[in-house]
């Protein structure tokens, strides 16, 4: 099926959660269990000096080596916060790795760097990052949800609910760590506890396309067709130019034959002859043989450039026609 939830990502909020009797805790066991997001055989440790340079991902610290001299950790936060506001990443975390090396123990500087690596994909020094906060405060909500989000992207479910679980009993307010918890129960098919997490991350986040595509997705999972279209189509009336809700409304409406409307959706985000492959795909799928193969044909007539694929699935469908004897 092409139709399917929208992804969370790192959320670089700067959440302050409370520290209270936080260190006190072990998370050891919790560290252990995630020692191979960064490939180290003991987890990273809190160290003064620069051994923090090995969480940063950017230019060549000689780039920034025009930069003036910090006299203080809170002075080179003020300067990474400022570089951050203005979309300059690099330099943001070479200034919280500044302040780092002035004051080891504050847990958001970590936060930050790691949520920052994270966006940039640097998935090693995120988790680095994310460990180091986790080994000052165990109940970091936004670090707890960082790598929670990297493991689900890595298809550690277990650990990743695990993760994500403690996020929200930490900070309920963590939409992403609610979305992601329900498409994993998407997965495993437990789509009443999927909705409701979709409808806590609403609760917090109501004007998330992400989070209406993704409820409309569990909807058309269980064939409640009407409300998994409403939600989508309230996806789109938020974001207009949102990729995954036109797929998923043209898979929905392929799948109630509305072809029409099907083609209407899908060439919103793809030329005319992948919309008829894909539509054909989707009956194929279905075991509808006769009809996708109509389609295909459609798709293979309406680009040159794609002949190749669209007549490759339809000696597939013919194949599949044959042996049915329909």
């Amino acid at each position: 099926m092409i139709g399917q939830w929208t992804n969370a990502t790192a959320d670089t909020n700067d959440r302050n959660i409370a520290r209270a009797g936080a260190r006190k805790l072990a998370g050891a066991g919790l560290i252990a269990m995630l020692l191979f997001l960064s490939g180290c055989a003991s987890g990273p440790q809190v160290k003064s000096g620069n051994a923090y340079t090995d969480l940063y991902d950017g230019k060549s610290e000689l780039t920034f080596s025009t930069l003036m001299p910090v006299e203080s950790a809170e002075e080179a936060i003020a300067r990474g916060d400022a570089a951050y506001r203005q979309g300059k990443l690099d330099e943001a975390v070479f200034e919280y790795i500044r302040s780092l090396e002035l004051d080891p123990e504050n847990v958001d500087t970590f936060y930050k760097v790691g949520a920052i690596n994270q966006h940039k994909g640097a998935a090693d020094k995120a988790a680095s990052a994310f460990q180091l906060a986790l080994q000052l405060e165990p109940d970091h909500a936004g670090a707890l949800e960082g790598l929670g989000l990297m493991l689900m992207k890595q298809r550690q479910h277990e650990k990743a609910k695990t993760l994500l679980e403690q996020a929200v009993a930490a900070d309920e307010n963590r939409w992403q760590a609610f979305n992601a918890l329900g498409i994993m129960a998407d997965l495993r098919g437990e789509f009443a506890a999927a909705r409701t997490y979709y409808d806590r991350a609403l609760a917090i986040s109501p004007r998330n396309a992400r989070l209406h595509n993704n409820l409309g997705y569990s909807f058309y999972l269980i064939g409640h067709w009407n409300r998994a279209e409403y939600q989508y189509q309230t996806a789109l009336n938020i974001d207009p130019e949102h990729e995954r809700a036109w797929r998923n409304l043209g898979q929905l409406y392929t799948r109630l034959e509305r072809f029409d409307e099907a083609l209407e959706a899908l060439i919103k985000v793809m030329p005319e002859a992948d919309a008829w492959n894909t539509i054909g795909y989707i009956l194929m799928n279905e075991g509808n043989y006769r009809q996708a193969e109509e389609y295909f044909s459609k798709a293979a007539k309406a680009s040159p450039s794609y002949h190749v694929t669209a007549n490759d699935n339809l000696a597939q469908v013919r194949r599949l026609i044959a042996r049915s004897g329909d």
